[in-house]
Order: structure tokens, then C-alpha cells, then sequence
């Protein structure tokens, strides 16, 4: 998409979009602080990022004192070929020359100079120097504000060198006030990465931090209306209101439903339960709900079990219901705000998570009737085959192994840790929380056993 397309699709959204994210956000910019937008998958980051990019008459409206100063710079982490950090240093300088192309001729053949001499990225003295020169040229030169908008930065925080996130707060503090990090990602700094790593860096960035979660009402409505429009359809009221309310206006849910309700895979003669039974099978709807699941922790995954089947809730703790609060996926009232997700959760434990099946003939995964939307490799089919042949049984290794590799010339010399590998990956595909696993268990010293609801 060209620069004039993208333009013209970010200026159909309303310029109200977000404005529970973007006054807050408006206001750091305002007083040259750097941030952090917390959202799970699905909420739609990625479309704020681009809004706050490509609208600047938007960001006039929130900040009208010198808004022409500030200048956004884009870092999609998942465009870099590989997370390193010569790769991190290259992507900061480039996205700095492509700015600069856009906004000004001076400026660009200032940066143009700066990278006249070949440049050595595996040198991180050479490169913060560079990085150093190239922010002077906007700030003092350019007169503008540089503000980073860091996309997808979750495992760039897990994994990129300590010192160079900490250099990143010394480079802001040369130009205080006038260079800004705003960093979008889908879970706290605090559970990427040991904070007294990265405490420079984590001061400034988490000062002020917004938890992202689903639209307004009337966000929601804006993108039914939207993208019914790119199917060439309108939607009647009644089916508008029931889109809403079972994806409890989370952006993924609400795309996802528009598309089937399109193709006329939904009826307005249909409850709104009805519509989330024949949704939550479909693969798009798996995915994004596994998504969210897995970024939880397992306190706040009980929490919302005990909560969706009405267990015992008093003793869950304040801070797990602040935060599944302060991600929208609970209300005020402690109830699940998406019918879609709450219909997933139901699925996860006790006798609603349901029984684990291997189709006899497409060989697909169920779990509690539907098919999940993973893909076994023969060995992975072969060890769940053994284990649902063998419900509650301990099966020793040395069994499961010559089952996964029948052939004995095979299965010598087969090691205790490829298959405890093996069985790693088969519950990445169908577990639940693969890390608190509910069906395969490890019998510690012996083998591994599958249990099945209601078993024990």
C-alpha cells in the first residue's frame, strides 16, 4: 500500500477513535514523557498505532500547542528479519531516513551524510553515536519532537540486550523532553523480564502506562458500519446491537463476526448465544481466544474459571481482579465482558473443558467437540493415539517410545528427553495452558498418563 492509500484509509476512521486511549496518550506527548500501551491479543494496538501515525489533525485536536513539532517514527518488531541487535540498530537508523525522506529535503541529505561511510552494527559504541547524530538532526536541525512508536515490542524486551534497552533511556535523556518512547505491547515489562535489568529503561517507560481493551460502543459501531460497507453489505439494527454484544466490542471478535454474518452464516431469527456456539468453533475465534488465554497467568486463569462457573471467588485475590479489570476482560461487576471469551473459558477446566479426540480419519484434535485448529506431525499423532488407547494408565517411556518409534532399529538410543520434547509439543497443540497441563500428566519417575474430565 502506498503512502496516499494508507493515508486515505486511516482518514475514514472518526477522529473520536480510541479517545479513551488517546487522551492520556496526548497528554504524555504533551508534557514529553515516554509511555506504555498494554493491550491482549485482538484489541486492536497496531490500528492505534497507525491512527496516531498517519493523524496528525487528530493529534492537533488533543495537543494544539505546536503539533506540527512532533514526529512520529515507526518500529514494527515483527518487520525485522531477525531480533538481534545489529538488526534493532539498523531498523532504528532506517526508519529514521525514511521519515526524513518524508518530511524534509535538508533533513534527508543530513541523513543521507550520516550514512554515506559503511556502518558496522555489530559495533554498539559506532551505532548509538550514529543514533546519537541522526536524533540532533531532528530535534536541534529539524525543530521536531521524535516520538518512537514501538510496535510488538513483547519479545524484543525479553530478548534484546539489557544495556542496549538501558541505552535507549540514555540517548532519551541527551534530548529530554524532545525525544519520547511509546511502547505497545500485549503484557506488563514486569512479566517479560526481570525489572532490576532494565530499570533504566523501565522507569521512564512505565511512569505512565494504559491498559488497552475493547471499544466504545460507538468505535464498535464505526467499524460494523465499516466493514460491512468493503463486503457490500448493511447491516439492520437488531444484527448490529448482537454483533456488538457478543464480541463486547474487541476488534478481532467484531471483524471475525462481520465476515460471517455477511456470508449469511448467521441468522437475526438466532439468539445471541447461538451465535457465539456457531463463532467460538471457527478457527479465526480459537486462535484469538488461545491467545488470550495463554498471555494470562494461572492465577488469572482460575480466577476467571472460578468466576464463569460461579465457584468459590472469595478468596481471589485484589490484584489478579485489577488486572483482568484493567485489560477489559472483566467488568465492574466481575463478569467476563466478552460472551465469546467467556464461552472459551468454559471450555478450559473441570467438566467443561471436555474430551480430548483424535478424528479416526481426518486425524484433526477435538476438545469438547470442536476442532482445534492445530495440525499433528506423525509422531505427535502417534503418541496421543497410544494415550487415548490407554486413558488413566500410567504408560511407562520405554512403552511410549517404541509406540512413537515403532521400529526397533528406530526406538534404540531414543533418550528420555526427546520424548519428554515430544510431549512438550503435543501439549503446546492441546492443552489449554500448556504450562499447568490438564490431560497429559507427567508421572514423575514412571511416564506420562492422559486423563480425560472427570477422571482422576
Amino acid at each position: 500500500m502506498d503512502n496516499n492509500a494508507n493515508n486515505d484509509y486511516w482518514l475514514r476512521f472518526p477522529a473520536t477513535f480510541r479517545a479513551e486511549a488517546m487522551t492520556p496518550i496526548c497528554h504524555w506527548l504533551s508534557g514529553g514523557e515516554s509511555g506504555l500501551i498494554v493491550g491482549g491479543s485482538g484489541v486492536g494496538k497496531s490500528n492505534l498505532v497507525n491512527f496516531i501515525l498517519n493523524r496528525p489533525d487528530v493529534i492537533a485536536r488533543y495537543i494544539p500547542r505546536q503539533p506540527e513539532r512532533y514526529c512520529f517514527v515507526l518500529l514494527d518488531m515483527n518487520a525485522l528479519p531477525a531480533l538481534t541487535l545489529p538488526f534493532f540498530y539498523r531498523a532504528l537508523f532506517q526508519a529514521l531516513v525514511d521519515t526524513a525522506e518524508l518530511l524534509d529535503g535538508d533533513l534527508f541529505r543530513g541523513m543521507q551524510a550520516l550514512n554515506a561511510s559503511p556502518i558496522k552494527w555489530d559495533d554498539p559504541f559506532t551505532v548509538l553515536t550514529l543514533l546519537q547524530k541522526a536524533h540532533r538532526l531532528f530535534i536541534r536541525q529539524g525543530g521536531k519532537k521524535v516520538v518512537w512508536l514501538l510496535d510488538r515490542f513483547d519479545e524484543a524486551c525479553r530478548s534484546l540486550d539489557a544495556q542496549a534497552l538501558n541505552s535507549l533511556r540514555a540517548l532519551r535523556d541527551q534530548f529530554k523532553g524532545d525525544l519520547i518512547y511509546l511502547l505497545f505491547t500485549r503484557q506488563p515489562l514486569a512479566r517479560l523480564r526481570s525489572l532490576s535489568e532494565i530499570d533504566e529503561f523501565y522507569e521512564i517507560v512505565t511512569a505512565n502506562t494504559c491498559w488497552l481493551g475493547p471499544m466504545v460502543e460507538a468505535d464498535s459501531r464505526w467499524m460494523v458500519e465499516y466493514l460491512a460497507g468493503r463486503q457490500e453489505s448493511v447491516f439492520a439494527e437488531p444484527a448490529v446491537s448482537q454483533l456488538i454484544a457478543i464480541s463486547g466490542g474487541l476488534p478481532a471478535f467484531l471483524k471475525g463476526a462481520c465476515l460471517v454474518l455477511a456470508q449469511n452464516e448467521l441468522g437475526l431469527e438466532q439468539s445471541s448465544q447461538e451465535w457465539v456456539c456457531r463463532l467460538l468453533p471457527r478457527p479465526e475465534f480459537q486462535r484469538n481466544c488461545q491467545e488470550i488465554w495463554c498471555d494470562l497467568t494461572s492465577g488469572e486463569q482460575h480466577a476467571l474459571s472460578a468466576l464463569q462457573t460461579r465457584g468459590d471467588t472469595a478468596r481471589l485475590d485484589r490484584d489478579t481482579i485489577d488486572n483482568l479489570q484493567n485489560t477489559g476482560l472483566l467488568d465492574q461487576d466481575k463478569r467476563i465482558f466478552l460472551p465469546i471469551f467467556a464461552a472459551y473459558v468454559a471450555q478450559q477446566r473441570g467438566g467443561a473443558a471436555g474430551l480430548i479426540e483424535l478424528h479416526p480419519k481426518t486425524r484433526a484434535v477435538l476438545r469438547g467437540g470442536i476442532t482445534l485448529n492445530v495440525e499433528l506431525t506423525p509422531s505427535e499423532d502417534r503418541l496421543l493415539s497410544f494415550l487415548l488407547e490407554h486413558p488413566g494408565e500410567v504408560c511407562q517411556k520405554d512403552t511410549l517410545i517404541y509406540a512413537v518409534w515403532p521400529n526397533d532399529h528406530l526406538a534404540v538410543g531414543i533418550s528420555d528427553e526427546r520424548l519428554a520434547q515430544l510431549v512438550k509439543r503435543l501439549r503446546d497443540k492441546i492443552e489449554p495452558n500448556p504450562t499447568d497441563p490438564l490431560y497429559i500428566q507427567t508421572v514423575r519417575g514412571r511416564g506420562y498418563r492422559l486423563v480425560q474430565p472427570g477422571e482422576s
